[in-house]
């Protein structure tokens, strides 16, 4: 039956749900607060850069090119991919670079040359992997598990056998792995999803699996176009959208929502509404607030500088000798790292047109506690700024005299696009369903109508997840 349905947000989540909807026969108003599309992943153009701000590591491209199958296109006609190799160089203190192969065979000899238990236990992990993520692709990746017989499915207990530790995370990758680069490099994926070193799953090791199985990409033009061509895709179809459009509230009756309330007072009325906003921020405009532990986040650092670097690549990552304690001051301690490790996304190399000739488009990023009590990111700012510099200086990176500079702390991520406490993920793994397990259901538990999508839902975090988060929500319209 055709619906009006109105979509909260015009992230990749949000366009993926619209463009679903559209493709189900609905008629689809996708109401965003900002002026563009594209969320957390949308392009920023300043003092001749073009800046892309969130999301830069890009993998599984045959989840946006499927957005574009269902709509009877072809993914090449709105957007291109460049598979990178290496993925990336990483800079461990007092070594010499290393190059991380965008090949999975040289990835393992590389590894082997660390030590023959380092390489031997890569290889088994990636052949560990190979047999689970088919069954990935046929639940987690195909449809929300809201309920609890779908648990009880034989492709999820087989995964689910297949992700689990005898241990915990750290514990597992200390048992696997006696490189400290190894080590470090393993530690920072658990936080890219929300979840720490402490958890028991093995979901976080997805990330590093499909970074070497099916390869890191850049788009043509920048990370910006893939929410500018889904956003091209969406206004083809007929889905309409409305900017500087921010909801503050919602009308609610007999278990449904029934308008969508604008700053300002204005009610949009609706049939069915798909959240593309935090799942937690939304409960809270229900009259739910949550006093829940929020995920991590990021601190960013994005410059133009007059100059270029022809030691780093495309993605570097720059690893000091105090790394443990780094992870410990995140992980335990939910702090600022004193020392942490930097991540670089150096654009140039592959998109001159995006910095003037000779300078640089240099994008640094550190993971991060969101707000909690006992940090003032208004005054810590400053502090976790001159931290991160002080790891890329040590490195030899010359950052002075910068063209321009520009600041990301949790809170840009709660004031602008309403995050829960300045998250990337919603609520901390252990506040989650299903005992952390997976994401929250794209389901609201009360409200009829009201379907999830993003990053603090099924199928998780990352652009891909997203992507396939707004199909979810469509598919449960």
């Amino acid at each position: 039956m055709r619906q009006s349905v109105v979509v909260l947000g015009a992230g990749v989540g949000g366009l993926s749900a619209a463009i679903h909807a559209r493709l189900k026969g609905h008629d689809v108003l996708v109401l965003e607060q900002r002026d563009v599309p594209g969320g957390k992943a949308a392009s920023i153009s300043t003092h001749g850069f073009r800046l892309d701000p969130g999301p830069s590591i890009i993998i599984l491209p045959e989840i946006y090119e499927a957005v574009f199958r269902a709509a009877g296109r072809k993914m090449s006609d709105y957007l291109q991919f460049v598979r990178l190799d290496p993925i990336t160089r990483v800079f461990f203190d007092g070594e010499s670079p290393i190059d991380l192969p965008g090949d999975r065979s040289e990835s393992e000899r590389l590894v082997s040359s660390f030590g023959a238990k380092d390489g031997e236990n890569f290889k088994a992990l990636f052949e560990r992997f190979d047999k689970i993520v088919p069954l990935v692709h046929e639940t987690i990746f195909d449809h929300p598990i809201d309920r609890w017989w779908q648990f009880a499915s034989p492709k999820f207990i087989k995964m689910g056998l297949g992700m689990s530790l005898q241990g915990n995370y750290r514990q597992q990758i200390d048992k696997w792995f006696e490189s400290p680069l190894l080590r470090a490099f393993f530690y920072g994926f658990p936080s890219y999803s929300g979840q720490s070193l402490d958890g028991t799953g093995a979901g976080a090791l997805f990330i590093p699996y499909f970074m070497l199985a099916g390869g890191v990409y850049f788009p043509v033009g920048g990370v910006g176009q893939i929410p500018a061509a889904l956003y091209k895709l969406a206004t083809e179809l007929g889905v309409e959208f409305r900017f500087n459009a921010k909801v503050t509230g919602l009308n609610v009756s007999n278990g449904r929502v029934s308008a969508a309330i604008l700053e300002g007072g204005e009610q949009i009325a609706l049939e069915s509404l798909i959240s593309n906003l935090d799942r937690t921020t939304v409960q809270g405009m229900l009259g739910s607030p949550s006093s829940n532990a929020p995920s991590f986040s990021y601190f960013t650092l994005h410059y133009g500088l007059p100059r270029t670097f022809p030691d780093l690549k495309h993605h570097s990552l720059f690893i000091p000798k105090s790394y443990v304690r780094s992870f410990e001051d995140l992980y335990d301690a939910r702090k600022f790292p004193g020392e942490p490790i930097v991540y670089v996304n150096e654009t140039t190399e592959l998109d001159p047109e995006g910095a003037p000739p000779g300078t640089s488009n240099f994008f640094a990023v550190v993971t991060c506690p969101a707000e909690e009590s006992h940090l003032d990111w208004a005054t810590l700012r400053e502090t976790a700024k001159g931290q991160a510099r002080a790891v890329l200086e040590k490195f030899g990176l010359d950052l002075s005299e910068p063209i321009f500079e520009r600041v990301q702390t949790p809170m840009t991520f709660r004031e602008r696009d309403g995050n829960y406490r300045g998250s990337l993920y919603g609520e901390d793994e252990k506040h989650r369903p299903f005992k952390g397990m997976l994401p929250h259901p794209n389901r609201d538990p009360k409200i009829k109508n009201l379907i999830y999508c993003g990053g603090s839902v099924q199928p998780g975090a990352g652009l891909p997840m997203v992507t396939l988060s707004g199909k979810f929500a469509a598919n449960l319209l």
